[in-house]
């Protein structure tokens, strides 16, 4: 990620390829640099670091915050001690490269609706989380600096934001449909071009935001028609994954190219034992090993230094599985939804009542789908599984909710949003949290932005309640359920 305060002051103002005056861009002008990279090459860029930079979010920070894992040292974020947090700075800087892809795609003489599907769906992913993890954020007057040269964009509320997400994806969805060849190379490292599999990537992402946003409007049409048609993510086969080649560090599992010492920081959290324990579920031995006793142990969230490092020493948590969380480049994927989550989120939807379909149908499928992707095929042991009492679907949104959590594992932050959303599975904050015992629902707004929007930034603040970590979203605080 870019730290150069010059480059940050011109992203967050919503500048990108411009320049000062015309007899600028004139003189400095590269008659030996190509005037616009190719769509391939700006969509190479932009998936895989989206991608990446997601499951690294989720790995380290997304699993803490749904108490899968803990850390044992410099436990400042399970203490909700947060500054300058999350990916406010990551968004706005590769939003420029997805619009250019938006512009190279819609151009007379590069048009290409695959490109086009793409861009928009890439577009409103970026956005579905700024505003699910900040609540009110630039939107319509982001990225404008090049074309409207508005450097200080105005804050649009959460809803604003959910029906731009909502229709980049319907219209992603058409413009994949005429599933247009790309000739060459694509620059896909997910679907290496096929149109028929990004669409149905823009509708899962479509499924999952309906969802999030249930609690306030009613869904069960959009959500109905998505399944009826059945150009959504059903199988592993199709999940919108990316494999590491292992051939650099920016090509490898993120993880992989730290130090042991940072990885060693990271344990299983007391929370995830129990879930895991209780279901007696296989995914345990994956994710991680035994200590030096031969046991698994966790840690609690949200325990001080002192108190983390001193149950570290009395009681040797169990750390994340070595073999697949570090010593492979490639073992371990970059994602942005599988299977597994959709095929929970048309459970809930079904014991809902938004969509037809058996509920428990879907429960069991979520489940089989993310025991096979983490390498559990024998279909003998995933019915035993799932004939456990402590497993068997009972109607329960809690279990349902549960069992998705571990399902979400290293999926950027979309266990928490489910639980601000549900309240489910209940969490409470560690004994040395540093917010009152609260739970906390959004990040802070970058400091930066108190400087260089300054206007804007007080109004957002003063129509989200308080720049604070408790200051509930619009999707959350709805009533319908």
């Amino acid at each position: 990620m870019k730290t150069s305060k010059i480059f940050t002051i011109i992203l967050l103002s919503g500048l990108s390829l411009t320049g000062c005056t015309a007899d600028f861009e004139e003189t400095n002008t590269n008659p030996n640099a190509p005037e616009m990279v190719s769509a391939n090459l700006l969509t190479a860029t932009a998936t895989s670091e989206i991608a990446r930079t997601l499951t690294s979010e989720g790995y380290s920070d997304g699993n803490t915050l749904i108490q899968l894992m803990a850390k044992n040292n410099f436990p400042g974020f399970g203490q909700f001690e947060w500054g300058d947090q999350g990916l406010w700075n990551f968004f706005y800087e590769i939003l420029p490269e997805v619009t250019d892809i938006l512009e190279i795609s819609r151009a007379e003489e590069t048009k290409n609706s695959t490109y086009e599907g793409i861009a928009l769906t890439l577009r409103a992913l970026c956005y579905a989380n700024l505003t699910d993890l900040y609540a009110n954020v630039p939107y319509t007057e982001a990225i404008t600096g090049k074309t409207d040269a508005v450097f200080t964009p105005k804050y649009d509320d959460q809803e604003t934001v959910y029906n731009g997400v909502l229709q980049d994806l319907v219209d992603a969805d058409a413009a994949l449909a005429l599933n247009q060849t790309i000739t060459g190379s694509s620059g896909d490292v997910m679907f290496d071009g096929d149109a028929s599999k990004w669409r149905k990537l823009a509708n899962s992402l479509r499924l999952r935001y309906l969802l999030r946003i249930s609690k306030q409007r009613d869904v069960s049409a959009q959500m109905q028609a998505i399944v009826s048609a059945g150009n959504y993510i059903m199988t592993n086969d199709d999940n919108a994954t990316l494999t590491f080649s292992g051939t650099s560090n920016t090509d490898s599992w993120p993880e992989s190219t730290g130090r042991i010492g940072g990885f060693d920081e990271k344990s299983l959290c007391t929370t995830g034992l129990e879930y895991l324990t209780r279901f007696n579920d296989p995914r345990l031995d994956i994710w991680f090993d035994r200590n030096s006793n031969g046991e698994y142990v966790g840690i609690p969230i949200g325990l001080n230094q002192d108190n983390a490092r001193a149950y570290d020493d009395a009681n040797s948590p169990s750390r994340l599985d070595v073999e697949l969380f570090y010593f492979s480049r490639t073992e371990a994927e970059a994602y942005i939804i599988k299977s597994s989550e959709v095929n929970f989120i048309l459970a809930e939807a079904a014991e809902r009542g938004f969509i037809s379909g058996d509920a428990e149908t879907f429960y069991n499928e979520g489940i089989r789908q993310s025991m096979k992707y983490w390498g559990i095929t024998d279909d003998a042991v995933i019915d035993a599984y799932l004939a456990q009492t402590s497993v068997a679907y009972d109607g329960s949104i809690e279990l349902l909710m549960t069992q998705k959590t571990l399902a979400l594992w290293n999926v950027d932050y979309q266990g928490w949003f489910d639980y601000r959303r549900t309240g489910l599975p209940a969490l409470e904050a560690g004994p040395d949290n540093e917010n009152q015992g609260l739970y906390p629902v959004r990040f802070l707004y970058p400091s930066s932005e108190q400087t260089l929007n300054e206007i804007n930034y007080k109004a957002a603040v003063e129509a989200i309640g308080g720049d604070n970590i408790n200051s509930k979203g619009w999707w959350e605080t709805g009533t319908r359920y």
